[in-house]
């Protein structure tokens, strides 16, 4: 069966109680039968006492001195407070007993003297002791003394039913009443459960009411604000990059159409065919990179378990890459420091290593004037390695530093149409370091030039 959390809540405060109450029962009536009994135990002791300096050896035998004494009220009527006195040899035979126990005998076992038992008589509950006679260390007899225990059962009798009767009474008090605070308590989370079912992806803006004590339930709270806050962003972001890229992908493709209408409304020379064409392809070719891009993007969500890590060098990656970019730097002019050392090799993904050099070496090489210099530098903090790509290109306004990574954002795009760009590939920069635990940082200054910085996860020695 399925219990509801407020009812496990309050079925879990009742086994608990009902295992302190239970505890504190026992030890109640363990304590009161104690006590009864010491009190009926001093009184016995105190008779046997009293009957044994009566006693006198008769030969071999103790026997009472004055037999008379028998006749006293005590010992001749049972209602009130009666004490039974038996006389036994050492055999356990029974010599003599009070008159008050006729032809009844008490029940006598001869090795457990001095120790306090309970016993019947004529339907009534004793408490009897035996203690044995030793006038020189030998023991010739045992004098058995008993008083009635009635009142003492009645009262522990009484008492285990008031306890037996009460315990069940108490845990239902204790379940309803641990029922009713535990609605009381979960109830913010009703309010909680209530308030999620009504956000959907078309209200994404709507919080919880935070509780008015800073408890767990406040702390729950506050954490689902934060979740709902990153999952609009999220969803902000997904609406944004899904609008630029219909957009860029929307762009060549009028381009292309605007082109091939002007080809066809009239007959042309071959020269403006070709370099009709030649648009046209440039244009496909711009497709092309964006939707391998945006591919490259997606894959991104899926490739952590596909990393191919091995043991290479960052700085043959640099020199790799700069290999490859040597036309566009000697078109431009763009000379490139590269501060060479002794550097220890790394293990990471090498596609993903130069898929990330290859980004931010080109961004520096398309934003830098022709010129220039770039300078490529390393350093070693701890044992980590730091690499660093400064330009002296156009810069990043203050405002867009931190938007820079987002899918398809270039900054102030207007102000420099000539340069040409999708704005994936910072964005691809900041999931391949994702991927690689690699901390990514950037510091620009408008119109003196950008630095980015990559800081390698420590490498095992």
């Amino acid at each position: 069966m399925s219990l509801t959390f407020k009812n496990r809540i309050a079925l879990y405060y009742m086994l608990a109680t009902a295992a302190l109450v239970a505890a504190v029962y026992l030890v109640v009536f363990g304590v009161v039968q104690h006590r009864v009994y010491l009190d009926l135990d001093n009184s016995l002791r105190f008779e046997v006492g009293k009957h044994m300096g009566e006693l006198r050896l008769d030969g071999p035998q103790a026997a009472f001195m004055h037999r008379r004494e028998w006749q006293e009220r005590e010992h001749r009527e049972v209602q009130v407070a009666p004490v039974f006195i038996q006389l036994a040899d050492a055999r356990g035979r029974v010599l003599d007993r009070s008159p008050n126990l006729k032809n009844d005998l008490l029940p006598f076992d001869a090795t457990q003297p001095l120790v306090p038992l309970n016993s019947m008589l004529r339907g009534q509950a004793l408490r009897q002791l035996a203690e044995p006679i030793r006038p020189a260390g030998t023991t010739v007899g045992y004098l058995v003394a008993a008083i009635s225990s009635e009142a003492a059962r009645h009262v522990l009798d009484s008492l285990e039913t008031v306890l037996l009767l009460s315990f069940p009474v108490v845990l239902l008090l204790v379940f309803g009443l641990a029922r009713g605070l535990a609605g009381r308590s979960i109830a913010p989370i009703a309010q909680i459960t209530a308030t999620t079912n009504r956000i959907t992806r078309n209200n994404l803006a709507e919080r919880i009411a935070l509780p008015p004590r800073p408890d767990e339930l406040h702390t729950l709270a506050s954490a689902i604000n934060s979740l709902l806050q990153r999952i609009e962003q999220a969803v902000e972001r997904e609406k944004q990059f899904t609008a630029d890229a219909s957009h860029e992908l929307r762009t060549p493709l009028a381009v292309l159409r605007g082109t091939l209408e002007v080809l066809v409304r009239k007959p042309r020379t071959p020269a403006e065919y070709v370099e009709s064409i030649g648009f046209g392809i440039g244009e496909i070719d711009r497709l092309s990179l964006l939707v391998d891009q945006l591919l490259l993007l997606a894959r991104f969500g899926t490739q952590a378990k596909d990393l191919k890590r091995q043991e290479l060098s960052v700085l043959s990656c640099v020199h790799d890459v700069l290999h490859r970019h040597r036309a566009n730097l000697s078109a431009k002019h763009i000379r490139v420091n590269v501060e060479d050392g002794d550097l220890p090799p790394i293990v990471s993904d090498p596609f993903l290593v130069d898929l990330i050099l290859d980004n931010l070496l080109a961004n520096a090489i398309k934003y830098s004037p022709a010129g220039s210099a770039i300078t490529v530098g390393f350093s070693r903090p701890a044992a980590h390695l730091r690499c660093t790509i400064s330009d002296e290109g156009i810069g990043i306004r203050p405002e867009d530093l931190e938007r820079i990574f987002d899918p398809l954002f270039r900054s102030d795009a207007l102000a420099h149409k000539q340069i040409g760009g999708t704005g994936l590939g910072l964005s691809i920069v900041a999931k391949a370091c994702a991927l690689l635990h690699i901390e990514v940082s950037v510091a620009s200054e408008l119109g003196r030039g950008t630095t980015f910085t990559l800081l390698f996860p420590a490498q095992p020695a």
